[in-house]
């Protein structure tokens, strides 16, 4: 960094001003070290409405303009699956520190490409998260930190819907050249990385896992070549494992829930050690204690905004002052997890991960 770079705001560009554009939009105003300068989208209405509501100094319809500013530091890149890959290369290759969305690419050759191009030019390259940052996160965290789960033997992430197939726009949702993938990639990725992180992201050596396409007949979009379920189990270095299963579509029993959109939909993050186990939702401890296993409530910390705690963690890996939470490394091993996955199906095997 150069002198003074760390009293200096970062001008950030948001690149796609939908939903996730706007959460980024949203929180910036609370961050003294953060400044929205500008924004890109090719749709004009919603980049319009978008500077109606957040103000940036620049507007772009094409994401190289706004690239070619070198008043920008950083870019968000908030666009569909498939340009993932192209916006962030462009952006490290313009000098910008990058954000992105989930998934980072859509497979683990772009993401080693990205990773490298970051490296080779000092910048930083972070994915997005922000349900690291929740407070439920952040408590389950601290207390295997303390050591309150011992010994992490096994986890099980879960985000399963009865009725949950979703549109993007012009359906790129469920074409897999666009989208890389379904269920998995779409909503699988968060469930695996929950339980990961909290695990202490061990480096995974290998996976057998079964996708399925069983429920064409519920999306509304033509073209359906997607998993609309994946079942996952993953080995780690350090002995631990993860059973991951995920689904948009599903005739779900009654003991699901119904959720708010999707039917019945449950979400949630187990992860089990030898002094005891911990539940996000509801935020709980299973705890051994003299041999006697207790259900211990955990409090929150705060409700401080998981979308502003991720930026300013971004933020302060750009100045560095501290690690980045969710780096280019972490990015790269969950997109061969994700890789892993579809080629154990395919290949009807146990696959290793290298």
């Amino acid at each position: 960094m150069k002198r003074g770079a760390n009293a200096k705001r970062v001008n950030f560009g948001i690149i796609g001003t939908g939903w996730p554009g706007q959460q980024h939009a949203r929180v910036m105003g609370a961050i003294r070290d953060a400044f929205l300068y500008a924004c890109a989208d090719l749709d004009e209405a919603r980049r319009r409405d978008f500077e109606a509501s957040y103000s940036p100094r620049k507007s772009f319809g094409d994401y190289q303009e706004l690239l070619a500013d070198e008043k920008l530091d950083a870019v968000m890149i908030c666009l569909p699956n498939f340009l993932h890959f192209p916006a962030s290369l462009a952006a490290l290759e313009a000098g910008k520190h990058v954000f992105c969305e989930k998934p980072p690419t859509i497979n683990s050759a772009e993401m080693k490409l990205l990773q490298d191009e970051a490296a080779k030019r000092g910048l930083v390259y972070f994915f997005g998260r922000q349900f690291r940052f929740t407070p439920g996160m952040r408590a389950a965290k601290a207390l295997m930190a303390g050591g309150r789960l011992g010994n992490i033997y096994h986890a099980r992430a879960t985000w399963v819907r009865s009725r949950g197939i979703p549109q993007g726009i012009g359906g790129w949702f469920t074409e897999k050249k666009r989208s890389g993938g379904g269920a998995l990639i779409d909503i699988g990725v968060h469930a695996l990385d929950s339980v990961w992180y909290l695990m202490g992201t061990p480096r995974p050596m290998s996976v057998s896992a079964q996708v399925y396409r069983n429920f064409e007949h519920l999306a509304r979009d033509p073209v359906f070549d997607v998993e609309d379920a994946a079942f996952a189990f993953i080995r780690f270095e350090n002995g631990a494992v993860v059973h991951l299963e995920t689904s948009w579509a599903g005739n779900l029993p009654d003991d699901v829930p119904m959720g708010q959109y999707f039917g019945r939909e449950s979400n949630n993050s187990v992860v089990y050690g030898t002094r005891g186990t911990i539940r996000l939702k509801p935020l709980t401890l299973f705890e051994d204690r003299g041999g006697v296993l207790e259900t211990l409530p955990v409090a929150l910390p705060d409700d401080i905004d998981s979308f502003e705690l991720q930026l300013q963690n971004f933020i302060d890996a750009i100045k560095g002052r501290a690690p980045a939470v969710n780096d280019g490394e972490q990015a790269l091993q969950l997109m061969k997890m994700i890789d892993a996955i579809y080629a154990s199906s395919q290949l009807s095997r146990e696959v290793p991960i290298v």
